[in-house]
Parts: C-alpha cells; structure tokens; sequence
C-alpha cells in the first residue's frame, strides 16, 4: 500500500515542476542557473545496457509522471491487497520516481537538501495544558486522538505550524552561520539543539513555554509571528552556545540603528545577531507593488528565509523563481526527533528526518501577506552591507533604517497604501502583567541545566486548541501585541 499512499500524496501535494528555463533560481541569496544537469555520457559500447536510459527532460518529466499517474490510478481501482499487485496493464505499479526533482538542476536540489526542516512531530514528552486555556472540539483533535488526553499535548499537528517554521528559520540561521555541511559532526550539535525535549533549547517545548510567560499564548494555541519573534530571541539569548543574538525590528519594518547596536554590541564588541521583521504587506493578499521588495529579502546575502505567509497556516520560505517562492512544509508529522546529549549518535534516519530534497513553491499571490523575515547580520561589515544594500533597492521598499529609534510613538511609517502593519516592535515593551494563570498550582520547574538564570522550562497544564480557530488566532496576533513582554 505504500505505493498507493505515495500516489495519493502526489495527487494532494504535487511537486513543483521545472518549467521555467529563463528565470534564474534563488535560494538565500546564491543564484542558480535554471537549466538541468546535461545527461550523462554514454558508457563505452561494450558495456552499454541493452537500453540506455532516456535523459530526462521537463517534457520527459512530465510524461512519464502522466503516465505513472494512469497507471496508478488504474491500480487504486483494484483494492490491491500488497505493493506487488499488477495493475490493469499486467505490470507492477511503479515507485513514483524521481522524474520531477530530476527537471530541476542538481546544485540546487542539493541547496534544498543541506537546509534543516522542522515540521510537526508526535509522541514527544508531554506539554502540559493550562487550567483557564482553550478548549476547543475540533477534527484535528479527533485524528490526532488526544480528545481524551485530558493532561496535555504530545503532539504539535494541528497548532504548531508557526513555532516549526520559525524553528526552520532559526536553524538554518545556525547553520549559516556556523558554516556547519550536511551530515558533519558540527550539524548534528545544532540539530539536538531543536529536539522535541525540554533539555533542548530551541525544543518545541521551550518555545511554547516561553509564549505563554511573554505573550500569553497557551499551550495549544496557534502562534503569530510576534510569538514566534520574542520566543526565537528569548531562547537565544539563554542559550549562549548559540553564539546569535535576535533583533526585532519596529513596527512597518522599522529598523533603528541605535537599538540595533544596543542588542549586537556595537563596533567594539559586535555580535552575531539576527534581524526579525514582522511585516503585513497587505489586506488578504501581498500588495503587488511589494512582490520586487519580497523577492530582495530572499536574494541578499543576509538573507535566511521568511516564516508564514500561507493562509491559514506557515510555512518557511527560502527562495524563488519569478513570481513562484520556494517553501518548505511543515505539515507533516514525523516521530519525535530526540534529544541526544551525545549528539554525534543520532543516526541517519533521524538526521535524515530534519533534511528533505522535495521542490515546493507557490505564486506569490497566493501568498498570505502577514510574514516574518529574518536577516543574518554576523559582524559590522555585514550590517554596512545590508544597509547598503536596502537603501539601494530599487521599488518600492518595506524596510526602513533610522538611525535612532523615536522616544514617543511607534507609530506606522508607511503611507496611504500601507498595510505594513504587523506592529511586532509592540511586543518589546515592558509591562507587569503577569499571564493569566500563572500561579503556583499551575507551574511546576523542570530544570534544563546547571545555568543560574532562567534557563529552563516550567511545567503547564493546556487545554486542546481547534485547528479552525488558527486563522482567527493568526488576525488577531498581528493586530494585538500588548500581550508581549519582556
């Protein structure tokens, strides 16, 4: 049956076809050439194979897709008891083969591959539920069968789309900038940092912890990008491994180069530190005269991808081609990454749990137009050269650099058409509103290491969360951000 299973993902989630041989291909900010791998040389004719495999073209590709489809098709209608069952034809229903990957060039399906990608998980140490949380009824919950999981969550399907996008974000901000390959030691040290476990820093755990204490999100509930921003900076800053500091930038992408130097250390002590925008570029859609401006924050060399920007969902988004943006998906449950003190033992299979080489895009306006972007600024030339870079593009820009943050007022800085108002910059002020249900029957410490400050998770009750609500959630994340302290 994995053959059928197979069928019926390609027939729910296409892959991406190459069919563009002009445009060139992006992917944080390195450039490929669209054209496919040339086809191999013929071996010698003494050891030629009776027939010589047909190079694959994007026309190749395409038929032999079409017809592996029909054959299929063909084979679902028979109820086939095993793999093995012939179809109509008489013949084994195929693998689905690699034709469509193959249509794109190799350097860049290797690009994808080397990224990390977080997606939903299952059977991971439990989070807790809040006492006072939401409850809601829904079909996620029932397929997921935690209805009468009464103690908390075990799995994030159906909620933690955001929190995994903005993990992938911040992985392949580490990545990047510990210049780690695929497979090495050095990678898999950075994976156990995002295991599905209260010891792991950036674990899926850490970050729900952190978005109830700084932005009274309870467990369960679908997180917004200013969520998301203040948990990827809470983290980092706790975890001085790390070596990265988080930035998040003002309201209607806002950057001040004070506060900036503030967070980095300035030229004398300048630090890694990623730059996070919260951006809406839009009402329902992304206003096309931002598509040029999108397309810049993928292709510098800061860049490290953007996290949301699906309706009604996240995804991570690394690259594009013209007018179609490249994406990973995270949903998709896979078991349980887990945490590995001796990282150097994880195995292939769950290293190869966090890689994917599947091509995902869609058109830019489709695109949801509330997003999160982050930049990669690593030392002072770097920053000289983004800023560079942001004040020379050319269209219509949302980003904007002063060099001093304003003492009064956080208001929007862009005009009538604007609609870049994600307001994130609101969720770094300082209140003393303590999140509700916060009192001690409801927390219970679990220690992470032997670090004095507060670098641990503690441990909530939370209720179910409805997969229906999340949109409602997403709308009213980007329009209230008093919820965020620090």
């Amino acid at each position: 049956m994995d053959n059928i299973q197979r069928f019926v993902n390609y027939l729910l989630d296409p892959e991406a076809v190459n069919t563009d041989l002009k445009s060139p291909l992006w992917s944080l900010g390195i450039e490929y050439s669209p054209i496919p791998d040339p086809p191999p040389p013929p071996p010698p004719a003494s050891s030629r194979p009776l027939a010589v495999p047909q190079h694959i073209t994007v026309a190749s590709a395409q038929s032999k897709l079409s017809s592996y489809l029909a054959n299929a098709s063909n084979a679902l209608r028979k109820s086939s008891p095993s793999p093995e069952q012939a179809n109509s034809d008489g013949q084994a229903i195929p693998e689905v083969p690699e034709l469509v990957t193959m249509s794109w060039p190799s350097a860049f399906v290797e690009n994808i591959g080397s990224k990390l990608y977080m997606t939903y998980r299952t059977d991971f140490p439990l989070i807790p539920r809040t006492s006072n949380g939401p409850s809601f009824i829904t079909v996620g919950l029932l397929l997921r069968g935690q209805l009468n999981d009464k103690s908390g969550f075990t799995s994030d399907v159906g909620w933690g789309c955001m929190v995994r996008s903005a993990q992938t974000l911040l992985a392949n901000s580490l990545i990047a900038l510990h210049n780690t390959q695929p497979g090495s030691t050095e990678e898999k040290n950075i994976i156990s940092w995002f295991a599905d476990d209260p010891q792991a820093p950036f674990s899926i755990q850490n970050f729900v912890h952190h978005g109830w204490i700084a932005c009274g999100k309870h467990p369960g509930e679908w997180f917004g990008p200013s969520a998301a921003a203040r948990c990827m900076q809470i983290t980092c800053s706790k975890f001085k491994d790390a070596n990265l500091l988080v930035y998040i930038g003002g309201d209607a992408g806002d950057v001040y180069e004070d506060s900036f130097m503030r967070v980095s250390g300035g030229p004398e002590d300048f630090k890694p530190t990623l730059v996070l925008l919260g951006i809406r570029l839009g009402i329902e859609k992304v206003t096309p005269v931002y598509h040029e401006a999108l397309k810049f924050c993928l292709r510098v060399p800061q860049a490290v991808g953007i996290a949301g920007g699906r309706p009604s969902s996240s995804h991570y988004f690394f690259g594009y081609q013209n007018s179609n943006f490249f994406y990973f998906d995270p949903h998709y449950p896979r078991k349980a990454l887990p945490y590995r003190a001796d990282y150097e033992s994880y195995t292939d299979d769950e290293v190869a749990s966090v890689h994917t080489r599947r091509v995902r895009s869609i058109k830019v306006e489709d695109m949801d137009p509330s997003m999160l972007i982050g930049f990669l600024i690593r030392n002072m030339d770097d920053w000289k050269d983004w800023i560079s870079r942001v004040e020379n593009f050319q269209g219509r820009k949302f980003i904007h650099i002063s060099k001093s943050e304003p003492m009064f007022g956080q208001g929007n800085s862009i005009n009538t058409d604007g609609y870049v108002d994600l307001g994130l910059n609101r969720c770094r002020r300082s209140f003393s509103v303590e999140p509700a249900g916060n009192d001690s029957e409801d927390f219970e410490h679990i220690a992470l290491g032997d670090d004095d400050d507060d670098n641990g998770v503690q441990e909530l009750e939370s209720d179910d969360d409805g997969e229906q609500d999340r949109k409602a959630q997403e709308d009213e994340d980007d329009l209230d951000f008093d919820k965020c302290v620090t």
